[in-house]
């Protein structure tokens, strides 16, 4: 018996010492915010941290590539370098203002395997400007010159949504395969009837580098399953209902698309790319559309990250239902109803007789 107490005892000062090991908080955390260096090829991130690091630094999604992740222990600085080509950066043209951004999710994480409540999410993004050059030439003009006006106008501002359901949904940050939603892109101007957009060169990553083709250069659909040709309410939107796939062993979803801005040409409706159903074995467009690639800027989704819908728990219907569990208690009071059931009938019999 005391053998078995002092067992008893034993386990019960294990499982104490466990839950305070598990309940102390990770004695480190970032001083400050990172510095961010845009250099020509790569974006270097580094942090300085409280305390010696033990942890890992690594790219959202990209925890176990070695290229993008970072285990600098013992120091109180601790950084990474992410080329342009690789771990996810995502790179967008601009032509309000015009260059490029590039941009990236990086974690700090303070374990070397799980995630805790003091690790810190980052987007870093850097934006690189295109440069623009004046070339002066003298003249000898003659004393009648032409008064010359210039007017700049500015190109509208393009934007990439998922939304759910509707055009005028909400946006989708988590999805289940099946899901409706609703691709719907917009391009804002302060001027009227002046711009035309179209949609092209669209495809969805799974963060990894896996990219697969929606829309073509035209404009027009690759797989109607997966989004079918677009429809175009205005001049400055483009829209189309979908529903939500993944990929086998990925959840993130990033959807990026070209939109080609034009000159509206007077009082004519945007010439808008005429393309066949979309899977047809002969690939024909019933009318080509000279885009202007250099006035195509990019645009992408937030990330989407996408659940298998027999992995969705469905809240359990209320009910009415009162459930007792039985006791001993219980037993003795029901023994004791129908004992005393049986005695007052027996009475009432011998009343009678």
């Amino acid at each position: 018996m005391s053998a078995m107490r002092a067992c008893t005892l034993t386990a019960l000062c294990a499982v104490g010492l466990l839950v305070q090991v598990v309940a102390i908080p990770v004695d480190n955390g970032v001083v400050g915010e990172p510095v961010v260096e845009c250099g020509p090829h790569a974006i270097e991130v580094t942090f300085q941290t409280q305390n010696p690091f033990h942890g890992r630094l690594y790219v959202k999604g990209r925890a176990a590539d070695g290229d993008c992740s970072n285990e600098q222990i013992g120091r109180t600085s601790t950084g990474i370098t992410l080329p342009f080509d690789a771990c996810n950066v995502q790179r967008l043209r601009s032509l309000n203002p015009k260059g490029i951004f590039a941009s990236t999710t990086v974690v700090i994480s303070f374990h070397p395997i799980f995630v805790t409540k003091v690790d810190r999410v980052y987007h870093i993004q850097c934006f690189y400007m295109e440069a623009e050059k004046t070339v002066s030439q003298n003249l000898d003009v003659s004393d009648l010159t032409t008064a010359l006006a210039t007017h700049l106008l500015p190109m509208p501002v393009c934007r990439y949504e998922v939304l759910d359901g509707s055009p005028t949904g909400q946006p989708v940050q988590f999805a289940v395969v099946g899901q409706q939603v609703y691709h719907k892109w917009t391009c804002d101007t302060d001027t009227q009837n002046t711009f035309c957009m179209v949609v092209h060169t669209c495809f969805v990553d799974d963060g990894a580098g896996e990219k697969v083709e929606l829309l073509d250069e035209n404009g027009c659909a690759k797989d109607k399953f997966l989004l079918n040709n677009l429809e175009y309410p205005d001049d400055l939107n483009a829209g189309q209902e979908a529903h939500v796939f993944k990929y086998a062993d990925r959840a993130q979803l990033f959807f990026q698309c070209q939109v080609a801005l034009s000159l509206k040409d007077g009082a004519t409706e945007c010439a808008r790319p005429g393309c066949a159903e979309p899977g047809n074995r002969v690939k024909r467009h019933l009318k080509s559309l000279p885009l202007d690639t250099l006035n195509s800027v990019d645009v992408a989704s937030p990330e989407i990250t996408v659940l298998d819908a027999d992995l969705v728990h469905h809240q359990p219907e209320p009910t009415t239902d009162v459930c007792v569990q039985p006791s001993p208690v219980l037993f003795v009071v029901f023994v004791g109803a129908i004992a005393l059931t049986i005695l007052v009938i027996i009475l009432l019999v011998n009343r009678r007789n």
